[in-house]
């Protein structure tokens, strides 16, 4: 049944998909540009018939038509190409490497680079070490049993582990988008076959059929053959089934409590950052009373490939997952072909392997989390932190003698649970260093397997360099020469004459250079100045190419007009939000290490030092009452919640509203919606909810329409306005459900609250009250209950959102009071806000000695970029940033820089700033006039530059501009 699924898949694909042939003949044969599609190719065809009617008959009517189609074909090209390169922007992140970046560009131009040989020999290889030389397969008895686990999976669940975006597909050739796209009655059909799979354990053929894709790595073939990387192609349909059992194994996982608060990779709401700032603290905390540290960081040989299979099911049958979560999983990692396969698709090489996790599945991090959740637990008299493969130990003691003991002793415990594991530690590779704040001349010995290991004064830690002195020199070296790498591209982007649009050098910049300062900043913002000024002039220097500002700008100035917040301000934002979100976590090891160093930043050691800013920022946010809990809300629900069905429960939407209710007239739209809410909730519980946020306060009401009550709640603590269109939703489901109403409905004008419950449905994380939403829904659904939660438009004149919508503004004066703990992500925004106006006071101060001309046109650091909308040119664009800058290469500027032996006017022999150049220099005389009479202004009027300049997107302000494009052709 799985084959023919299958076959029938790839029938209607070969039907309805028409095949891409890549030209890899550039010269011979044309490659189409990226942005260029069937739209553009009809426009242009429609251009050269137009064109050639006209050579026959060149009548008017024939031209008029000729210059429609070109202007038409012009406008929609230049469309496509500025989207295509809107879409290029916006796929650049923090992983996007600066050779990736230049691949990339070249792929856009129609280059095409050639494929690096691989040798047989060197495939051969690289096949070998991912496969043992010899397999035995005797399948284990398994014992557990979890009839919650082990239940059919439902639609619901199978429709939330969809993906529209498409990744390499396995051997059967189907894609993500392929799946998403199959119709209802097909995912009916897989998903009964997802059903029989897991009841009868049985793995189809081509799931077991895993194509290795050899990857060369990068700079590793000077001395002659490259070395490969594997990269698994596994079968969507597979990898689907499997988030399938992720998603419940995870939430088994985080409801019981099995890993170890120590473990943090590959877990919600946890990440690389937490691990760093516990060791850190650590280290910081033994700096502040005199204690040196010893870490040790440890490195597993092919950690995920070398997993003993028998011992993982062995592991997971003790944990009580359920017997058929054991069988299917041995069924799948016992028996799996890894094929290297040439260009034609003919197979190379295959071999057979029983052992280890697979590359690229998602269950492999998860299963590897709780294979080897006994090593953080058992480890004792040390620290231990683990992310992924990834396992560090430390300890702090005066005594080094006492630190090296406890240490070792924690080593060799750690090597034979390893061991047990099938896992191997590289002695090579794994290393030690001594945290301590002088030089020592001993340094203790640590060995592993009888083999020391090798001592390093600096470590690279999860992307982070740790110096022995934690002065992290050597980490911004490292950053600083990563990021200088970019710049090249940004010039390259960014021409004298022509170049990309400011509005994408600054998401270039954004994406490329700044996430990459962003990582781990507020650990290592307490390190010398001379070291985080570095950082300073690399965030400047991109500045001045992005924007095109010249020498002598000011740094703030060129901050503000490119919205880019000065990196001491954003490491404060960062270390808000990290903390913000610790916090929500009850004892959290992060924060309870980052409060005992809070308290001893008043020792001696800090005096001369700036101290650490995560010690100073959760002293700001403990006026701060954050929602707090010990696992996250979605795992402490009395079910998976992507098993929760939400869709049919949930409408965002109208059939009457398909589009902006602005493009409707006002009478026919209340009609249409009353006609429509009339025909499907005839007879049904009406409620109308609402919430209302203003200076005075924020209050929600229901309003609870065949029983005309009115409940309204004063809410006493800082949260979004979604969050307060949540909570009315809940309390009116909550009096609802108290009631033992059947088929009621709950409308609703907040479209972004709802689509939040169903997003948290997927399996995302939201805010608290949303899964006490969800929480309900599972009840009703399960005791029959029939409801709907329905979008409605606002302010459209609907009485009973009108009387909600009354009701909340009432109540956010006068309401009984609601006690409600905001989640973190509601206290973003404000100390978003508190970070601008510290950015407001620096700019204020900056201001009083350099950029004043700029001050005079842009009071504070505005909100939004003025030039978002990409409506203006590149070149007025950097034209106005000049001018509103006040600093323009004039002579003025020439001879700052000692290139003029005098500032002033050649013409006019007066200081040739950017008020003579615009008002007052003779060359331009003519058109300044001009301007003058035509817009009624008057020269002699203060400030009338600056008050022109202050609206850059206005026509006077072109105008103006163009003075300076006139006074320099």
């Amino acid at each position: 049944m799985y084959d023919l699924f299958v076959i029938e898949i790839n029938n209607a694909a070969d039907k309805h998909i028409p095949f891409i042939k890549f030209c890899n003949k550039p010269v011979e044969n044309f490659i189409p540009k990226q942005y260029w599609n069937p739209q553009l190719s009809k426009i242009v065809a429609q251009r050269r018939l137009a064109l050639t009617a006209f050579r026959r008959n060149p009548t008017p009517e024939n031209l008029t038509s000729l210059e429609k189609l070109t202007k038409e074909s012009q406008d929609l090209i230049r469309k496509e190409k500025f989207l295509n390169w809107q879409k290029f922007c916006n796929s650049i992140d923090e992983a996007t490497s600066a050779s990736d970046l230049w691949r990339r560009m070249r792929w856009m131009k129609g280059f095409r680079q050639n494929k690096m040989y691989c040798s047989s020999k060197n495939q051969s290889e690289l096949l070998s070490s991912l496969t043992p030389d010899y397999v035995t397969n005797i399948m284990p008895t398994f014992k557990s049993r979890n009839l919650t686990l082990e239940a059919d999976f439902s639609m619901q669940e199978l429709k939330s582990c969809l993906k529209k975006k498409d990744t390499a597909p396995g051997e059967d050739g189907i894609s993500y988008s392929m799946i998403y796209h199959l119709p209802d009655t097909a995912q009916y059909f897989m998903l009964r076959l997802y059903n029989n799979i897991f009841k009868f354990g049985i793995i189809p053929t081509l799931w077991r059929n895993i194509q290795i894709i050899p990857i060369p790595k990068a700079n590793s073939a000077s001395n002659g053959e490259p070395k490969l990387r594997p990269i698994s192609l596994l079968s969507c349909l597979a990898k689907i089934f499997h988030l399938l059992i992720s998603r419940r194994l995870e939430w088994f996982v985080e409801k019981t409590k099995v890993l170890s608060p120590h473990t943090v990779g590959f877990r919600k709401s946890q990440s690389c950052l937490d691990s760093l700032t516990r060791l850190v603290s650590h280290i910081q905390i033994g700096f502040s009373k005199n204690i040196p540290t010893l870490a040790c960081f440890l490195d597993i040989e092919s950690a995920y490939n070398n997993v003993s299979i028998d011992v993982a099911m062995k592991i997971l049958d003790n944990l009580q997952v359920g017997t058929k979560i054991c069988t299917y999983l041995w069924s799948f990692l016992s028996e799996r072909y890894l094929n290297i396969k040439s260009d034609t698709g003919e197979t190379l090489l295959s071999r057979w392997t029983n052992k280890g996790l697979a590359q690229g599945d998602p269950l492999s991090p998860l299963l590897f989390n709780l294979v080897t959740h006994k090593i953080c637990l058992c480890t004792q008299n040390i620290l231990l932190s683990q992310y992924a493969d990834d396992f560090v130990l430390f300890v702090s003691d005066k005594d080094i003698k006492s630190c090296e003991i406890r240490l070792q002793q924690a080593l060799d415990s750690v090597i034979i649970l390893l061991d047990e594991l099938g896992l191997v530690l590289s002695t090579s590779k794994s290393n030690y260093c001594l945290f301590s704040k002088g030089q020592r001349r001993l340094f203790p010995i640590l060995k592993a397997n009888g083999q020391p290991l090798p001592r390093s004064d600096s470590v690279k830690y999860l992307g982070i360099w740790l110096d022995s002195n934690l002065r992290w020199g050597k980490h911004v070296k490292e950053t600083v020469n990563k990021c200088s790498k970019f710049f090249n591209i940004l010039k390259v982007l960014a021409g004298s004459t022509w170049g990309v649009h400011t509005k994408h050098l600054r998401r270039l910049y954004i994406s490329l250079v700044r996430s990459r300062l962003d990582y781990g900043s507020f650990i290592y913002d307490c390190g010398a100045k001379k070291h985080t000024n570095k950082l300073d002039k690399i965030q400047n220097q991109a500045l001045r190419i992005t924007g095109g500002f010249i020498k002598s700008t000011p740094i703030h100035v060129m901050e503000c007009e490119l919205n880019i917040m000065p990196l001491f301000l954003r490491r404060q934002y960062l270390a808000y939000k990290f903390m913000l979100k610790s916090v929500s976590w009850s004892n959290n090891i992060t924060v309870d290490m980052v409060l005992n160093l809070s308290e001893l930043c008043q020792n001696r050691y800090w005096v001369s030092k700036k101290k650490p800013l995560l010690a100073e920022t959760i002293n700001d946010i403990k006026a701060f009452q954050v929602y707090s809990s010990h696992t996250l809300r979605m795992f402490s629900l009395d079910i998976w919640v992507s098993a929760i069905e939400v869709q049919e429960n949930i409408k965002s939407d109208l059939v009457c509203v398909p589009c902006s209710k602005n493009s409707f007239e006002p009478n026919a739209l209340l009609n249409n919606v009353i006609e429509e809410l009339n025909t499907n909730y005839g007879g049904w519980h009406k409620f109308y909810t609402d919430g209302s946020k203003s200076a005075l306060g924020q209050g929600v009401g229901y309003f609870y329409q065949n029983s005309n009550i009115k409940t309204g709640y004063r809410i006493n603590s800082y949260v979004s306005i979604m969050t307060l269109e949540l909570i009315a939703i809940f309390q009116a489901m909550s009096y609802a459900n108290e009631q033992n109403l059947n088929k009621f409905v709950i409308f609703s004008d907040s479209k972004s609250a709802l689509q939040h419950v169903a997003r948290c449905a997927s399996g995302i994380r939201g805010v608290s009250i949303a899964y006490d939403i969800i929480n309900i829904i599972y009840k009703l659904n399960k005791n029959g209950i029939e409801f709907r939660l329905q979008w409605v438009p606002a302010h459209i004149g609907l009485k009973g959102n009108e009387e909600a919508d009354g009701i909340s503004k009432l109540a956010a004066l006068e309401g009984n009071e609601f006690h409600f703990l905001p989640d973190y992500s509601d206290l973003i925004p404000k100390v978003k806000m508190k970070c601008n106006k510290f950015w407001k006071k620096y700019f204020n101060e900056k201001s009083e000695t350099k950029g004043i001309w700029y001050k005079t046109i842009q009071h504070e650091p505005p909100r939004y970029l003025w030039f978002d909308d990409g409506k203006l040119s590149r070149s007025y664009v950097k034209l106005a940033l000049r001018l509103r800058s006040g600093h323009y290469p004039s002579a003025k500027f020439a001879f700052l820089m000692k290139k003029n032996d005098s500032p002033n006017c050649v013409t006019c022999n007066k200081i040739e700033d950017v008020q003579h150049l615009l008002m007052d220099c003779v060359k331009n005389k003519t058109e300044r006039e001009k301007l003058e009479r035509e817009n009624g202004l008057n020269r002699l009027d203060i400030g009338l530059i600056q008050t022109i300049l202050s609206l850059p997107k206005s026509d006077l302000a072109k105008q103006l501009c163009g003075l300076a494009v006139t006074r320099n052709p």
